[in-house]
């Protein structure tokens, strides 16, 4: 099935292989992300953003590109 989504943010290390994807570190912060990882056309830089509402806290993703998925063709 092909198609495109959208990155999310998600807490904690990937489970299964993390040679899959690509590593950024802050201080003592560590973001996994698929190498496909693109900025937006629009956007200079893709940012993650702590927010919160009361004693809600939640992160949001700016600036990324939507991750085109096709598998590869299948002469069977």
């Amino acid at each position: 099935m092909a198609g495109s989504y959208v990155p999310r943010l998600l807490t904690g290390a990937p489970s299964g292989d993390t040679d899959a994807y690509l590593l950024w570190k802050a201080g003592d912060v560590q973001v996994f992300y698929p190498a496909k990882l693109r900025v937006r056309p629009d956007e200079d830089r893709i940012r993650i953003r702590l927010r919160g509402f009361l004693f809600m806290r939640w992160l949001e993703l700016e600036g990324a590109r939507a991750i085109v998925y096709a598998p590869a063709d299948d002469p069977a």
